[in-house]
């Protein structure tokens, strides 16, 4: 679904066809981005405290790679504890339209929590500071990390949980970078099977209309969905062709184990990040997402008819005005 970018926007598109788009990228798209990690494998050591006193020691091997031409450094985890492993994927970025803290991240875990932070860079420290900005709505509750970077190979990052003053959890973890590539990289698993109506891995081809007063406004794009190696994230890079420029956006989807509902990250190019909650209705083959940040501004409903065809309808709210509109998807190729 491409319909965030440019709901409101007013502007017309070209109805010539486009050549396939290369989302990938070997460079960052912007130099605040070069403060992140060194994109290739990563091994680390994470020691985590618990509340009663316990301390757990885990390893983990990372993939940092860049997506979305360079505008979003991507970094899939395993985490192993003994026989056991647990995934994570992050998704790290500039927004240019924060006043401050304009670094972010989404964390998303494998059993389907998703977080937002916000990160201020100390340049004469090497450090990245984070907080918590998602959810927001947890009294008492203050979740902080740091990432300090000594050298581009290596990188120290520690977290610290508190609620209501009280600690819950507290970690550390020494990373060691290994190369652009690694002889036994962690292997793939198949998608999980909640997260089936969510989509298909390849190239997509959509269209979308806008309401508007003057006349609607049809807007043609591309995606390129993939899975996480963990199975339990859709990754997608799109784009939507308007009458200035492209304009480029990403988004994660995932299915929330604990919650029981699907969750919906919104990344734009060099921007903020919307967040939804999403229902399935097996009867209508359909999933309504609402937006929980910004709050109840954003609902879309998305049918899946069938295999490698989606359509949707989304409303938004603008303060007293109401923008709606359609699209459709078809996949096209792996």
């Amino acid at each position: 679904m491409l319909l965030l970018v440019l709901v409101g926007c007013g502007k017309d598109t070209t109805e010539t066809s486009q050549p396939r788009e290369n989302f990938n990228a070997n460079a960052s798209a912007r130099p605040e981005l070069n403060v992140f990690e060194t994109p290739g494998f990563w091994e680390q050591a994470n020691k985590v405290i618990t509340p009663d006193g316990k301390t757990n020691l885990t390893t983990a091997v990372s993939h940092a790679t860049w997506g979305l031409k360079g505008h979003h450094l991507l970094i899939e985890s395993e985490v192993r504890a003994g026989g056991n492993m647990k995934h994570n994927l992050v998704v790290k970025h500039f927004n240019e339209l924060a006043p401050t803290n304009q670094y972010q991240s989404v964390w998303f875990q494998d059993d389907g929590l998703v977080q937002g932070f916000a990160g201020n860079w100390r340049a004469n420290q090497g450090r990245l500071d984070w907080r918590l900005i998602f959810p927001s709505n947890i009294p008492g509750l203050e979740f902080t990390m740091t990432e300090t970077f000594p050298k581009l190979t290596d990188k120290i990052f520690t977290y610290n949980i508190t609620e209501q003053g009280q600690a819950i959890s507290n970690g550390r973890s020494t990373a060691n970078f290994l190369g652009e590539t690694i002889d036994q990289p962690p292997r793939a698993f198949p998608p999980l099977p909640e997260m089936a109506p969510l989509g298909q891995a390849g190239v997509w081809e959509e269209l979308q209309t806008i309401k508007h007063a003057s006349g609607d406004v049809k807007l043609k794009g591309q995606s390129r969905m993939r899975w996480t190696r963990s199975g339990r994230c859709l990754i997608n890079e799109g784009v939507v062709y308007t009458e200035n420029r492209p304009e480029y956006f990403l988004w994660v989807k995932t299915w929330d184990a604990v919650e029981k509902h699907y969750r919906y990250a919104y990344f734009f190019e060099d921007g903020p990040v919307h967040h939804f909650v999403g229902q399935w209705n097996p009867q209508a083959k359909s999933i309504h997402w609402q937006s929980v940040q910004p709050p109840g501004a954003i609902e879309i409903r998305e049918f899946v008819k069938q295999r490698g065809e989606r359509s949707w309808t989304f409303t938004v709210m603008d303060g007293p005005n109401r923008n709606s509109g359609s699209g459709t998807s078809k996949f096209i190729s792996k």
